[in-house]
């Protein structure tokens, strides 16, 4: 009997014996174009997909939730793997195994691991004006690279160094204790390369060179002379600050959220399957931030009749070391290949915070005895605030992570993110540089001493931040 015949069935009064079913005329079709078979495609000619407004992709076996489920979440662990009903472990990669300690040496079988290169820029070291020229070659010596003088130019300090970008690179690594990936724990280590920014100048290439600072006993401002035409020394100075940040620590993981489901994304109206979760977390955050700044000064006599040198060096170092407990959320949404993760957390502990400050000048003369002399005091660095300062002070280190992923393999995923760190209490080499000079310091210094202590140590801290792109990739097994 063809597909197009109805059955109809007749039964007799008296039997139960069927009458022969009577055959019914196919449907008509509905329009010309169902009657008529699809064309053949003519040599040449090419014969293009349906296209669908709205959808993402053009076949519509491609555009639904009707597809299989992510790369690495093929497998649903157990019934409620994620920790709560009627969801997946959203991406993860399913162990049949949980993890377990072990006391000869194993290797941990349910985790991630993940490297990236940063790219990240930081708050600028300020420093005050700390090497001075003069653009008018018949200026007074008195009035040479002295701040306010209009013919005083910087050379160095005045503003901010090392605020261009920082090379570094970040390690992220965890195992999940559980094969339903409910509890895990994971930690992180990264570090930016160790940036220098210098300057160097002598009395051959710019005939005036001088330190500005403000002088407490005349109450005006001035100048040390490095060099200046007609003297009969030569003079250099070189100036170097440098600048290391560290950060590492880690976390105890808890799924505390997940969600599957089907919708559309952003501009893309093709519906898709997606799942997410959120993970809270608390664990120890470790930051680190080593800063420094020298100077280097020296002049050698011309004469041959009164030979002899002057070194003069000055040298702040300061370290913040932050200790504390780090709580936070983590959200991931995972759409098809795409991934895309969010995390904040906050840090809140104490900053261990360290000052020193060290300065010498160094006196050769052969004409005397003995013939080298080493005095302590440079110029900005004397003994009155010389010496190696310490406190501890609160602080909060909130940081804001966000990452989009995409899922190659099974086990390989690339990342491109963005970072931003904040420490809301520090201490920086140029914020410990007084310009309140008492010239009766400069070594050898006036006897008997007139005049005040100058310069003065005093705490003086400020803020910091971090923030930049990440790039790398991420191995989960």
């Amino acid at each position: 009997m063809q597909a197009s015949q109805i059955e109809l069935v007749e039964y007799q009064d008296d039997a139960d014996t069927p009458v022969e079913a009577i055959p019914a005329p196919a449907p008509a079709p509905s329009s010309i174009v169902e009657s008529m078979p699809a064309p053949m495609p003519l040599d040449g000619q090419i014969t293009y997909a349906p296209v669908y407004d709205g959808a993402c992709d053009a076949a519509p076996v491609d555009c639904g939730c009707e597809d299989a489920l992510f790369i690495g979440d093929r497998l649903h662990c157990s019934t409620g793997a994620c920790g709560l009903a009627g969801c997946s472990t959203c991406g993860e990669l399913c162990s049949d195994k949980a993890w377990r300690p072990c006391i000869t040496l194993c290797v941990p079988q349910d985790g991630w691991l993940s490297f990236e290169y940063l790219s990240w820029w930081q708050d600028g070291m300020s420093l005050p004006p700390l090497i001075t020229t003069s653009n008018d070659p018949n200026v007074a010596q008195a009035d040479a690279g002295v701040l306010g003088v209009p013919s005083t130019q910087i050379l160095f300090g005045g503003g901010d160094v090392l605020d261009d970008s920082f090379n570094g690179g970040r390690l992220r690594f965890g195992v999940w204790l559980d094969k339903q990936h409910t509890w895990g724990i994971g930690g992180e280590y990264y570090e930016l390369d160790q940036e220098t920014a210098s300057f160097n100048a002598t009395s051959a290439t710019l005939p005036i060179i001088a330190r500005p600072f403000f002088n407490t006993l005349t109450g005006v401002e001035d100048s040390g002379i490095t060099a200046f035409p007609g003297r009969t020394t030569s003079g250099e100075i070189s100036a170097t600050a440098r600048t290391e940040f560290v950060g590492g620590g880690f976390n105890l993981h808890y799924l505390t959220w997940c969600r599957e489901g089907c919708g559309k994304f952003l501009f893309c109206q093709c519906p898709e399957k997606f799942c997410s979760r959120t993970e809270s977390m608390i664990g120890y955050r470790y930051l680190q931030l080593d800063e420094g700044l020298m100077i280097s000064e020296s002049e050698v006599s011309n004469l041959t009749n009164a030979p002899g040198s002057l070194a003069i060096t000055d040298n702040f170092t300061t370290r913040n070391q932050f200790n504390g407990f780090d709580f936070g959320m983590k959200y991931r949404r995972n759409r098809g290949f795409w991934i895309f993760d969010a995390m904040f957390r906050m840090g809140v502990g104490v900053t261990r915070q360290r000052v020193s400050i060290t300065g010498q000048t160094v006196i050769n003369d052969p004409n005397n005895v003995p013939t080298v002399v080493t005095q302590p005091g440079g110029f900005l660095a004397q003994t009155s605030n010389i010496g190696t300062y310490k406190q501890d002070q609160f602080a909060v280190v909130p940081e804001f992570r966000t990452n989009i992923s995409y899922q190659m393999t099974d086990h390989w995923r690339w990342t491109l993110g963005y970072t931003a760190i904040y420490w809301s209490n520090v201490v920086r080499p140029g914020d410990h540089i007084s310009r309140d000079i008492n010239p009766n310091l400069f070594p050898p210094p006036v006897d008997p001493f007139v005049g005040a202590q100058r310069p003065a140590f005093a705490w003086n801290t400020t803020d910091y931040w971090v923030q930049g792109l990440n790039v790398g990739a991420e191995y989960r097994w």
